[in-house]
């Protein structure tokens, strides 16, 4: 901090004592001339003549008010310091808040969802479990159409190993064609059913 500049009076007078009034007194002093000597040095940067009684009293009052201007910066800055730290102490309470509460929303949604994907799995497994109860049921339906089969073609076969007065193609030769032929379409539509079950139970 720059020292503010001292305000004189009057021209300061250097105290000191007439020649006249001193004691003549001879003193011998050691020189010390050398490379290491500090003759001079401790003196340097002083001055010579002490200070006023008024220029104390401005220097002092100039510390005094810049003591002061300090304690007010000081002052400010520590208000600005505490505002400042209960703005941001709201903002982050808000914020917390704000998050707490979309943090809990979300949470609901995660519950819901997984209850929705939950029913669904459970109304999948329960068609899937039905599927494959069809499934079973047009297996059973197609093993008994062998019996029929088996039968309608071995009448056919029959017929054809008689002699040629008795080989004829009647009314009965016809219908069991017809019964063959129904048959065979009956399993293929079976196959086919199973096959699409298959598929959409994977």
């Amino acid at each position: 901090m720059a020292q503010a500049g001292v305000l004189l009076t009057k021209e300061p007078v250097p105290q000191t004592v007439p020649v006249s009034e001193l004691p003549m007194k001879v003193y011998e002093v050691a020189l010390n001339t050398g490379p290491d000597s500090s003759c001079g040095l401790a003196t340097a940067g002083f001055r010579t003549a002490k200070y006023l009684p008024e220029e104390w009293h401005q220097n002092n009052y100039t510390r005094y008010h810049e003591a002061f201007a300090d304690r007010d910066h000081s002052e400010r800055c520590r208000q600005e310091s505490q505002s400042l730290a209960a703005y941001t102490a709201a903002l982050a309470q808000r914020t917390q808040e704000d998050s707490t509460t979309k943090v809990g929303e979300r949470l609901q949604d995660i519950h819901f969802w997984k209850s929705e994907l939950q029913r669904e799995i459970e109304d999948l497994t329960a068609e899937t479990d039905l599927m494959a109860a069809q499934k079973a049921r047009l297996e059973r339906a197609l093993d008994t159409t062998e019996i029929p089969y088996s039968i309608a073609t071995d009448n056919l076969q029959c017929r054809e190993r008689r002699q040629p007065p008795d080989l004829v193609r009647d009314q009965v030769e016809v219908e069991l064609l017809k019964e063959a032929e129904l048959i065979r379409n009956i399993q293929e539509l079976l196959k086919r059913t199973i096959k699409q079950t298959v598929n959409q139970m994977q």
